[in-house]
């Protein structure tokens, strides 16, 4: 079984991080995760780096990047370094299709409901809609999976984001968006295959090979919610 958290932040390429890349296996250690995706928001680990930190630590770990978009936060797995900027949604799912590449939508209901929403802050009565008229928002058919699970999220945020992926049949991940140290691994994502390259991640999660988890005593824990 792998475990892996696609959402960490390091000072690399992340202004508001504190998490160093040499810290970053320690803390993956800590956790138990076998593996990681670096999603940092202004430049993506260069694939040098990447290979030494396999090489020294042992573990699994992929470069990505999350793009602050006209639909929200997305992370994206298998652009190029030379890739950006982007800033339309459709624009990266276009980009994403070129490379091979897979999109993940993060944190999709942080502030929900409510003006700081990114995807309903200006729908008034947002609160009051359904998991199917919140799931015709544009942006999930333009991604690839969702994210489920968030370190910065509330859990009433991300059940909302579980009962949508849950209801479009969207892959689903949990993430730690990991800012320091102490966050990373609070949750992750279970793969029952083996998960040896970039081309083994993208072609599990497209296929819905995975599953949220949260990360309890040390144990990765599968997480699940009945439909509302």
């Amino acid at each position: 079984m792998e475990i892996l958290d696609l959402h960490i932040h390091t000072t690399w390429g992340s202004w508001d991080s504190g998490l160093s890349p040499h810290r970053l296996g320690d803390a993956m250690n800590k956790a138990g995760l076998t593996g990681a995706a670096t999603a940092e928001h202004l430049r993506p680990w260069p694939e040098g780096e990447v290979m030494r930190f396999r090489e020294e630590t042992g573990l699994f770990l992929v470069a990505a990047r999350e793009w602050e978009t006209d639909m929200g936060h997305i992370i994206s797995l298998g652009l190029p370094e030379k890739v950006g900027p982007v800033y339309r949604a459709e624009h990266l799912r276009r980009v994403a299709d070129e490379y091979g590449g897979l999109l993940i939508l993060a944190h999709p209901f942080r502030y929900f409901p409510g003006p700081s929403s990114l995807l309903f802050g200006s729908i008034p009565n947002a609160g009051q809609m359904s998991v199917a008229e919140l799931a015709q928002h544009p942006v999930f058919h333009l991604v690839d999976a969702i994210e489920v699970l968030n370190g910065g999220c509330v859990d009433w945020e991300n059940q909302l984001a579980y009962q949508v992926a849950q209801y479009l049949g969207k892959p689903m991940v949990g993430s730690s968006d990991a800012h320091s140290f102490t966050e990373v691994g609070r949750y992750g994502t279970i793969f029952h295959s083996p998960i040896r390259s970039l081309a083994d991640l993208i072609q599990a999660l497209g296929e819905g090979r995975c599953q949220p988890a949260i990360r309890r005593d040390g144990t990765f824990l599968p997480f699940s919610l009945e439909p509302r």
